[in-house]
Protein backbone atom coordinates (compact mmCIF):
# COMPACT_ATOMS: atom_id res chain seq x y z
CA UNK A 1 0.00 0.00 0.00
CA UNK A 2 1.43 3.41 -0.92
CA UNK A 3 2.24 5.83 1.90
CA UNK A 4 -0.40 8.39 2.81
CA UNK A 5 -0.21 11.47 0.61
CA UNK A 6 1.31 9.62 -2.35
CA UNK A 7 -0.07 10.18 -5.86
CA UNK A 8 -1.77 6.78 -5.82
CA UNK A 9 -3.66 7.39 -2.57
CA UNK A 10 -4.71 10.85 -3.75
CA UNK A 11 -6.18 9.38 -6.95
CA UNK A 12 -8.10 6.80 -4.94
CA UNK A 13 -9.44 9.55 -2.69
CA UNK A 14 -10.71 11.54 -5.68
CA UNK A 15 -12.74 8.71 -7.25
CA UNK A 16 -15.73 9.03 -4.88
CA UNK A 17 -15.67 12.83 -5.32
CA UNK A 18 -15.75 12.49 -9.12
CA UNK A 19 -18.69 10.09 -8.89
CA UNK A 20 -20.52 12.49 -6.59
CA UNK A 21 -19.88 15.39 -8.98
CA UNK A 22 -21.17 13.34 -11.90
CA UNK A 23 -24.37 12.53 -9.99
CA UNK A 24 -24.87 16.20 -9.06
CA UNK A 25 -24.33 17.30 -12.68
CA UNK A 26 -26.89 14.75 -13.90
CA UNK A 27 -29.37 15.91 -11.28
CA UNK A 28 -28.90 19.53 -12.35
CA UNK A 29 -29.57 18.62 -15.97
CA UNK A 30 -32.76 16.80 -15.00
CA UNK A 31 -34.04 19.53 -12.66
CA UNK A 32 -35.84 21.35 -15.46
CA UNK A 33 -37.87 18.26 -16.33
CA UNK A 34 -38.34 17.47 -12.64
CA UNK A 35 -39.95 20.88 -12.10
CA UNK A 36 -42.57 20.08 -14.72
CA UNK A 37 -42.94 16.53 -13.41
CA UNK A 38 -43.57 17.95 -9.93
CA UNK A 39 -46.42 19.95 -11.42
CA UNK A 40 -48.17 16.81 -12.75
CA UNK A 41 -51.21 15.62 -10.80
CA UNK A 42 -50.86 12.22 -9.14
CA UNK A 43 -52.60 9.32 -10.87
CA UNK A 44 -55.38 9.29 -8.26
CA UNK A 45 -55.99 13.06 -8.63
CA UNK A 46 -56.87 13.32 -12.31
CA UNK A 47 -59.85 15.58 -11.60
CA UNK A 48 -57.55 18.35 -10.39
CA UNK A 49 -55.46 20.49 -12.66
CA UNK A 50 -51.86 21.48 -12.04
CA UNK A 51 -50.85 24.86 -13.41
CA UNK A 52 -47.17 25.52 -13.96
CA UNK A 53 -46.70 29.28 -13.87
CA UNK A 54 -43.41 30.24 -15.53
CA UNK A 55 -42.56 33.71 -14.23
CA UNK A 56 -40.01 35.47 -16.43
CA UNK A 57 -37.92 38.63 -16.01
CA UNK A 58 -37.46 38.33 -12.22
CA UNK A 59 -34.77 40.91 -11.52
CA UNK A 60 -33.08 39.47 -8.44
CA UNK A 61 -32.79 36.48 -6.13
CA UNK A 62 -34.11 38.45 -3.16
CA UNK A 63 -37.28 37.26 -1.44
CA UNK A 64 -39.92 35.09 -3.10
CA UNK A 65 -42.00 34.90 -6.24
CA UNK A 66 -45.67 34.53 -5.30
CA UNK A 67 -48.36 33.11 -7.60
CA UNK A 68 -52.04 33.60 -6.72
CA UNK A 69 -54.83 31.60 -8.40
CA UNK A 70 -58.32 33.06 -8.85
CA UNK A 71 -61.47 31.19 -9.88
CA UNK A 72 -63.95 32.05 -12.61
CA UNK A 73 -65.90 34.70 -10.67
CA UNK A 74 -64.84 38.09 -12.12
CA UNK A 75 -65.89 39.82 -8.88
CA UNK A 76 -63.24 37.87 -6.93
CA UNK A 77 -60.34 38.68 -9.26
CA UNK A 78 -57.50 40.49 -7.44
CA UNK A 79 -59.62 40.84 -4.28
CA UNK A 80 -57.87 40.16 -0.99
CA UNK A 81 -58.87 36.81 0.51
CA UNK A 82 -60.77 35.67 -2.61
CA UNK A 83 -58.05 33.46 -4.10
CA UNK A 84 -58.20 29.68 -4.49
CA UNK A 85 -54.49 29.00 -4.03
CA UNK A 86 -51.29 30.88 -3.26
CA UNK A 87 -47.75 29.54 -3.56
CA UNK A 88 -44.33 31.00 -2.72
CA UNK A 89 -41.10 30.00 -4.47
CA UNK A 90 -37.63 31.32 -3.67
CA UNK A 91 -36.72 34.05 -6.14
CA UNK A 92 -33.89 33.73 -8.59
CA UNK A 93 -32.88 36.11 -11.33
CA UNK A 94 -34.55 35.32 -14.65
CA UNK A 95 -37.12 32.50 -14.74
CA UNK A 96 -38.94 31.01 -11.74
CA UNK A 97 -41.55 28.24 -11.97
CA UNK A 98 -44.40 28.04 -9.48
CA UNK A 99 -46.86 25.13 -9.38
CA UNK A 100 -50.49 25.80 -8.45
CA UNK A 101 -53.29 23.26 -8.01
CA UNK A 102 -56.73 24.12 -9.35
CA UNK A 103 -59.66 22.11 -7.94
CA UNK A 104 -60.92 21.16 -11.42
CA UNK A 105 -60.24 21.91 -15.05
CA UNK A 106 -61.88 25.23 -15.91
CA UNK A 107 -61.46 28.98 -16.23
CA UNK A 108 -58.93 30.69 -13.96
CA UNK A 109 -56.67 33.73 -13.73
CA UNK A 110 -53.26 34.10 -12.06
CA UNK A 111 -51.51 37.11 -10.57
CA UNK A 112 -47.83 36.99 -9.60
CA UNK A 113 -45.56 39.32 -7.70
CA UNK A 114 -41.93 39.41 -6.67
CA UNK A 115 -41.93 39.85 -2.90
CA UNK A 116 -38.36 41.16 -2.83
CA UNK A 117 -38.43 42.23 0.82
CA UNK A 118 -39.95 38.92 1.98
CA UNK A 119 -42.80 40.47 3.98
CA UNK A 120 -45.38 38.20 2.26
CA UNK A 121 -47.41 41.21 1.07
CA UNK A 122 -47.81 42.92 -2.30
CA UNK A 123 -46.38 46.32 -1.45
CA UNK A 124 -47.73 49.52 -3.02
CA UNK A 125 -46.53 53.10 -3.00
CA UNK A 126 -48.35 55.79 -1.02
CA UNK A 127 -50.46 56.56 -4.12
CA UNK A 128 -51.44 52.91 -4.59
CA UNK A 129 -49.12 51.92 -7.46
CA UNK A 130 -47.21 48.62 -7.29
CA UNK A 131 -43.92 48.90 -5.42
CA UNK A 132 -42.82 45.36 -6.35
CA UNK A 133 -42.64 43.47 -9.61
CA UNK A 134 -45.95 41.99 -10.75
CA UNK A 135 -47.63 40.21 -13.65
CA UNK A 136 -50.97 38.77 -14.73
CA UNK A 137 -51.86 35.72 -16.81
CA UNK A 138 -52.05 36.49 -20.56
CA UNK A 139 -49.70 39.45 -19.93
CA UNK A 140 -52.32 42.16 -20.58
CA UNK A 141 -51.19 45.76 -21.04
CA UNK A 142 -51.58 47.48 -17.69
CA UNK A 143 -51.84 51.26 -17.71
CA UNK A 144 -53.56 53.11 -14.86
CA UNK A 145 -55.82 50.38 -13.50
CA UNK A 146 -55.78 46.66 -12.86
CA UNK A 147 -56.80 44.47 -15.80
CA UNK A 148 -60.27 42.96 -16.01
CA UNK A 149 -60.78 39.24 -15.37
CA UNK A 150 -61.60 38.72 -19.07
CA UNK A 151 -58.11 39.95 -20.00
CA UNK A 152 -56.43 37.51 -17.63
CA UNK A 153 -58.57 34.37 -17.85
CA UNK A 154 -57.32 31.11 -19.33
CA UNK A 155 -58.49 27.50 -19.48
CA UNK A 156 -56.77 25.01 -17.18
CA UNK A 157 -56.95 21.54 -18.68
CA UNK A 158 -57.32 18.22 -16.92
CA UNK A 159 -53.84 17.14 -15.94
CA UNK A 160 -51.44 20.03 -16.38
CA UNK A 161 -51.36 23.45 -18.01
CA UNK A 162 -48.38 25.77 -18.49
CA UNK A 163 -48.72 29.56 -18.57
CA UNK A 164 -46.03 32.22 -19.02
CA UNK A 165 -46.15 35.53 -17.16
CA UNK A 166 -43.67 38.39 -17.53
CA UNK A 167 -42.90 40.46 -14.45
CA UNK A 168 -43.00 44.26 -14.75
CA UNK A 169 -41.24 46.53 -12.27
Amino acid sequence: MPPSGSASSLKQGRAPHRAALAVMALAALQSGSDALAACQPPEDEQTSSKIEVRVDAVRSASGSVVAVLYGDNPDDFLKKGKHLAKMFEPAQEGLVSVCLTAPNPGTYAVAVYHDENGNEKFDKTWIGLPDEGYGISNNPTILLSAPAFDEAKFEALEGSTVIDINVSY
